[in-house]
């Protein structure tokens, strides 16, 4: 007994190793044939996918053994592979149509029709095998009669509205977008809650629509549809998607609005709007979005949510137009401090709390009072560690701007140690790097730089390698640094609003270095200063400064391009242009080359 239950495990183990082997022999000689076929080597491609058949009897397999026969144009042993498969499966119907396509492919079209109209005549009413039928032809690229088989399907069903999706993926495979539109809108009208897949299929069509042909049919049927079925609100749905899609912000108001009201929302969709058309930069949207929320009154869900949207868009707003209107700063702070005489939990509004400090230290000149406010939402329990952070980041921007050096590297510090490896901590390393710069540490800041050089953060790591640029470059001959700790402290008062005593900086920079490979760099700050302070003239100056003197500075390109968007705006377009032409031609390699040619070509126009 002993002996026999030895053997039979030996047994066992012997066939299992062998069934594991003919496993193993299976994936190599699939890959290999797969090789062989991406290669258009057909005929070792060919006899390795019918031993593959054999062994698994994988239809997938059995196709691509067909597919080499066809390529080395073997149609008489195809068509008896394929006769022999019809025998052995006669309920598959995919061999059938297999037949067809390869009588198609041997050029004899009237037993290619012949074959394609059987599998038609021999249709049942059973929907899975429609679809199967149907997705044959679709495998084969027989569109046309992919379609006859759900219209005909339709009619053996007595069923009009089935095969809606279905139909309107082969109009998407043939482009022919009228068909398809028409179908998913059926389809929609049928069952509407389909649209958020309908709305799926719709985005992957809008990608691959080159030329825009897809956008006035879709519109336009859904347009006709809202009129004639004004009750289904499916379509308002996807006409707001649509242009939201499109980034039409200000049309998908309309429909917003209307889907609010109609359904008695509680203002959801509006501010989903206001947050896509505050992000794409239209204001106007956004704001009308906030307030029609806003006018729900306190007692609704999203009032809090839109107040906050409203203010954050409105300091979006002036911060892009670089505003720097006292008047009008002083205007949105008393509106965040209205916000905040209703809202006593300021841990709700986080964010509004910083937007709120900026604007009173860096647009209102009083960092005191933003201070106050940030170490009195700091003292507060309950906050958790990333908007402490947060806060903390302006805390040490705004003890910086009001010249608590120290106090900004200790919170900078803070931050960066809690904040490993994430894109708050790398802003504050980088922060800190930049105090260093500012206090004249030069070299320690440039180390400190080159440490950011790999951040996650694309942006903080281009800052970090630009401003590391500048020091390497304007202190490899003047060993004393004494240029760029003055050009350091300049930049400072820049950050701390004080533009005109940086003019003083930067002027005694230009006349007691004279030559110092930063008088470009000097020149164009002096540049952005006038034009912020709106003094065209003296801002046109320092950038032909730049351009006559400096000529062969990296940065006289991009002189000759912010000076011609100048002249632009003042109006000066022949002067705009001769700038255009000099960078293309005397600074190819440029970054500003591409944009200067597309400048000149609109002139043309």
């Amino acid at each position: 007994m002993k002996k026999f239950l030895i053997s039979f495990l030996l047994l066992i183990s012997f066939l299992g190793s062998e069934h594991a082997f003919s496993q193993n022999r299976i994936q190599t000689d699939s890959q290999l044939a797969f090789g062989y076929f991406r290669d258009k080597e057909y005929q070792p491609a060919a006899s390795l996918f019918f031993n593959l058949h054999k062994a698994t009897r994988s239809k997938t397999y059995f196709n691509y053994y067909i597919d080499c026969l066809i390529q080395l144009e073997n149609f008489q042993e195809a068509e008896k592979a394929i006769k022999k498969e019809i025998k052995k499966n006669p309920d598959d119907r995919s061999f059938l149509i297999a037949l067809g396509f390869l009588y198609k492919k041997a050029g004899e079209n009237e037993k290619h029709l012949n074959q394609y109209n059987k599998v038609l005549d021999k249709l049942i009413p059973v929907k899975s095998q429609i679809t199967s039928i149907a997705n044959s032809f679709i495998s084969k690229r027989e569109y046309d009669y992919a379609i006859k088989t759900y219209l005909k399907g339709r009619e053996i069903l007595k069923q009009d509205h089935v095969f809606h999706l279905e139909l309107a993926n082969v109009f998407l495979s043939q482009r022919d977008f009228e068909k398809m539109v028409s179908e998913y809108l059926l389809a929609l009208t049928i069952d509407p809650n389909l649209n958020k897949q309908i709305q799926n299929r719709l985005q992957s069509a809008l990608l691959q629509d080159i030329n825009s042909s897809l956008d006035p049919i879709l519109k336009n049927q859904l347009l006709q549809k809202i009129q004639t079925q004004s009750d289904n609100l499916a379509f308002k749905e996807l006409l707001l998607w649509y242009f939201m899609q499109k980034k039409q912000f200000k049309a998908a108001f309309t429909q917003a609005r209307s889907l609010d009201l109609l359904k008695n929302e509680d203002g959801t969709r509006l501010l989903a709007l206001a947050n896509a058309a505050r992000t794409n930069h239209d204001y106007e949207t956004a704001l009308k979005c906030f307030q029609l929320v806003i006018d729900k009154g306190e007692s609704a869900p999203k009032y809090l949510s839109a107040q906050m949207g409203d203010l954050e868009t409105r300091y979006q707003t002036l911060e892009e137009q670089n505003s720097y209107s006292k008047d009008v700063w002083i205007e949105l702070s008393e509106r965040y401090q209205k916000f905040f005489e209703t809202e006593a939990n300021y841990l709700k509004a986080i964010s509004s709390v910083i937007q709120y400090a900026h604007i009173n230290s860096f647009y209102l000149l009083n960092p005191d009072k933003s201070i106050e406010l940030l170490e009195r939402t700091l003292a507060k329990k309950g906050i958790n560690s990333l908007n402490k952070s947060r806060l903390k980041l302006e805390l040490a921007d705004t003890k910086l701007f009001a010249d608590d050096k120290w106090d900004a590297i200790l919170l900078y510090s803070q931050i960066e140690k809690s904040n490993r490896n994430n894109e708050l901590g790398f802003d504050a390393k980088f922060k800190k790097a930049k105090v260093s710069y500012y206090m004249g540490e030069v070299i320690w800041a440039k180390a400190q730089l080159d440490a950011l050089k790999g951040s996650t953060s694309k942006l903080i790591a281009n800052d970090a390698i630009s401003l590391s640029q500048l020091i390497s470059d304007n202190t490899t001959l003047d060993t004393s640094y004494t240029a760029i700790k003055l050009y350091a402290a300049a930049d400072f008062l820049i950050y701390q609003r004080k533009d005109s005593l940086a003019i003083l900086k930067f002027e005694d920079l230009l006349k007691n270095h004279t030559g110092h490979s930063l008088s470009d760099e000097a020149y164009f700050k002096l540049y952005e200063i006038y034009y912020k302070a709106n003094k065209m003239d003296l801002a046109n100056e320092a950038l032909d400064a730049i351009v006559n003197e400096h000529p062969y500075e990296s940065i006289a390109a991009k002189a000759l391009f912010v000076q011609a968007e100048l002249f632009e705006k003042l109006q000066k377009p022949e002067k705009a242009k001769e700038n255009y032409k000099t960078i293309v031609t005397e600074y190819p390699d440029s970054i500003f080359s591409v944009d200067a040619r597309k400048r000149l070509e609109a002139f043309r126009k």
